[in-house]
């Protein structure tokens, strides 16, 4: 099993796995009990949150109607429309929770939002590298680790990694951490948690839902 290990309000994760592995799961878990505003960005349009009261949670459209989701919902679901699944309204997402502060972003699939491994919107990276000090935290999710910027999960205090099917990405994961265990193609709900601070080797997991 994992170790138990605290994860502050200001910290970054990085969760890989494909899908069907439990990385969203983990995260809409985790996030549910936040104890400030969570803003998700959800580029696949199939982010439902059952963890979370009805009453607590808003899903929108469009960047703009995010001012008016401050004070009145605690869980904010953005779901661009399709003429905003484009980098500059991810970028214009990034930038409201930057200047926003004392919230957590959710990220549901960071490779949609980076269209390079060497690229990543301006106000996202301004989160990962200087998100602390605003309090402003990100949770960062992906499929494929071997196609993203590296400082999506460099910049990351705890890793839960998942099932991987291509080499490329456990490979990524297991060259920049120096651990092979990376490298294990895992099944199902089981998962590698790794504390990047700590420094501490990678531990197994499973992920068992809840009354199940």
């Amino acid at each position: 099993m994992a170790k138990k290990s605290i994860i502050r309000n200001d910290e970054h994760v990085f969760i890989a796995g494909m899908t069907g592995s439990g990385k969203t799961y983990l995260g809409k878990v985790y996030c549910a009990g936040n104890e400030k505003p969570v803003f998700v960005l959800d580029t696949k349009g199939t982010f439902t949150w059952e963890q979370v009261p009805e009453e607590l949670q808003t899903t929108i459209t469009t960047f703009k109607d995010l001012p008016k989701t401050v004070g009145k919902f605690k869980f904010v679901i953005y779901r661009p429309a399709f003429s905003e699944l484009n980098e500059e309204c991810y970028d214009e997402f990034f930038k409201f929770c930057y200047y926003l502060q004392h919230c957590t972003v959710f990220v549901d699939e960071a490779m949609q939002v980076c269209p390079s491994p060497s690229k990543i919107p301006p106000f996202y990276k301004g989160i990962l590298t200087r998100g602390r000090e605003l309090d402003v935290n990100v949770w960062s999710c992906s499929q494929r680790p071997s196609g993203i910027p590296i400082i999506v999960y460099s910049e990351a205090s705890h890793w839960f990694i998942f099932k991987l099917q291509t080499p490329a990405d456990r490979e990524k994961l297991s060259e920049f951490s120096g651990y092979p265990e990376f490298e294990e193609v895992l099944e199902k709900r089981y998962f590698y948690y790794y504390s990047v601070d700590k420094a501490d080797p990678p531990t197994r997991g499973i992920l068992v839902a809840k009354g199940g």
